[in-house]
């Protein structure tokens, strides 16, 4: 993750952490991801990680999922590290 990085596999994920999924305009998201309506909260995120395909149905995200509960707190913090605009931590 990198400010200004560009999209790879996936959407750049700089400042993911309360972004509407599906919202970075150069990027060719799924019907599914597009219209998922919602901002990458830490609970939302998390439900995602799980298993991405459960989560938001039709996604082209190939990713199965983490299973260990830290392994996915590791990963968002992380992501809410790489952001102008840290989500505060409760």
């Amino acid at each position: 993750i990198a400010k200004g990085g560009g999209n790879k596999i996936g959407p750049a994920l700089w400042g993911v952490l309360g972004r509407q999924a599906g919202s970075i305009s150069d990027y060719k998201y799924s019907k599914a991801m597009a219209t998922h309506g919602k901002s990458w909260s830490f609970e939302e995120m998390n439900g995602f990680l799980i298993k991405p395909k459960d989560w938001i149905k039709g996604t082209k995200m190939t990713f199965v999922g983490l299973k260990k509960e830290t392994e996915r707190a590791a990963v968002i913090l992380y992501m809410n590290n790489n952001t102008d605009s840290p989500l505060p931590l409760k």
